[in-house]
């Protein structure tokens, strides 16, 4: 996880200009083909998130195609990628869904860098019968969407590992939370954070919220502080956090930063801030998982970094599609779609994991800690 700065900005260009460079720069094998559409992103706030998933696709896709391809009933189907770019907003992301199964013909998609998004696309592939699988996408509104898939976990099931560990490894203290009143994986961690804490006997001292397009806290921080909480949740993206507790520190807050799985260990472990901090996680390089050091490594082989938890998500999400196809025999998008449902646990390197609960899978989730300039393991919890 230490990478040094310029080295992950070069390291993105480079996956930025591959993915998008055609509709395949994969691997390719002769034969019949499996066409699968990825939606990312290249600009923004989410480029990285998004960047970060086209290179994974392309590194899953390439794994399989280096072995001749997906086995379809004896028949191996060379995996053909369909990357766009979503502009990270529903509106586009919607048209690019379309784009992918009207005209490219795609047998499935995965991709969707945020809730927003992702929601997006699974109402088109819902009314088309395509299957989609998010890597990434937590919001617990995606789990009313036959055809939609994901490796994450929901926000309602981090909030209670969350709730859980507050509870038991910091000893029920005191919490105050600020979130975003416009953001719905926001909305949904603090809201549902403080329902499962409050069940637990925990106490929440303080709730805020801003509004949309807000750039100082300074009100709400106020507030937070004078209650005298021992730990400040904050579901926010890494970009808001670091203003957020930068002030929060500075109006006096002395106590542990807890987080959700938007912070983004890249950029918080070269911030002294988030020393002894904990967030939600999926991986990390290093993690005791079974296949995980072997793609780790042959992922930083190939692109020059190190893999990330969402490089790992979005190639579970490949590798897991790969595998229903192959147990099913058929590239027919609402076949995939059964084969995902009825699949057995899928051992991915972010955990062992299904799809039979309404496409969102039973996992555990990791606490990381913020330590001596590392990521650790600091717990793991399974949510019933």
């Amino acid at each position: 996880m230490n990478i040094k700065k310029a080295a992950v900005i070069f390291g993105l260009m480079i996956m930025m200009v591959s993915a998008l460079g055609g509709c395949s720069g994969e691997k390719e094998v002769s034969g019949p083909e499996l066409r699968v559409g990825v939606i990312g992103v290249t600009s923004g706030e989410l480029f990285r998130k998004g960047t970060y998933m086209l290179a994974a696709a392309r590194y899953a896709a390439d794994e399989v195609n280096a072995e001749g391809g997906v086995d379809i009933s004896g028949v191996k189907h060379s995996v053909k990628l369909f990357p766009v770019d979503s502009g990270g907003t529903p509106e586009i992301a919607t048209k690019m869904a379309l784009r992918l199964i009207d005209q490219d013909k795609v047998s499935v998609i995965i991709g969707g860098a945020s809730s927003a998004v992702a929601l997006a696309i699974a109402e088109v592939c819902e009314k088309k019968k395509v299957p989609f699988i998010t890597p990434v996408a937590s919001t617990n509104k995606l789990t009313a969407y036959k055809y939609a898939f994901r490796v994450s976990y929901t926000n309602s099931v981090q909030a209670a590992a969350l709730a859980q560990f507050v509870s038991s490894k910091l000893k029920n203290e005191s919490v105050a939370i600020l979130y975003g009143a416009d953001n719905t994986y926001s909305v949904e961690l603090a809201t549902f954070f403080k329902k499962d804490y409050s069940k637990r006997g925990g106490k929440v001292v303080a709730f805020e919220s801003y509004p949309a397009g807000a750039r100082k806290y300074e009100v709400q921080l106020k507030k937070i502080v004078a209650a005298k909480p021992k730990v400040l949740f904050l579901p926010n993206n890494t970009k808001k956090i670091q203003i957020q507790a930068r002030r929060a520190r500075q109006l006096g807050f002395k106590g542990i930063l807890l987080g959700s799985d938007s912070w983004d260990p890249v950029d918080l472990l070269r911030n002294d801030i988030f020393k002894n901090s904990y967030f939600t996680d999926h991986w990390f390089p290093g993690l005791p998982i079974p296949g995980s050091a072997k793609f780790e490594a042959g992922y930083k082989k190939k692109n020059g970094v190190d893999p990330t938890e969402l490089e790992a998500l979005t190639y579970d999400a490949a590798m897991s599609v790969f595998a229903a196809i192959k147990k099913d025999h058929s590239d027919d998008p609402v076949t995939i779609h059964d084969g995902l449902v009825d699949m057995a646990p899928f051992a991915g390197v972010t955990g062992k994991f299904d799809y039979n609960n309404n496409g969102d899978p039973a996992k555990d989730v990791f606490i990381s800690h913020l330590r001596d300039g590392h990521v650790v393991l600091s717990d793991t919890v399974f949510v019933e």
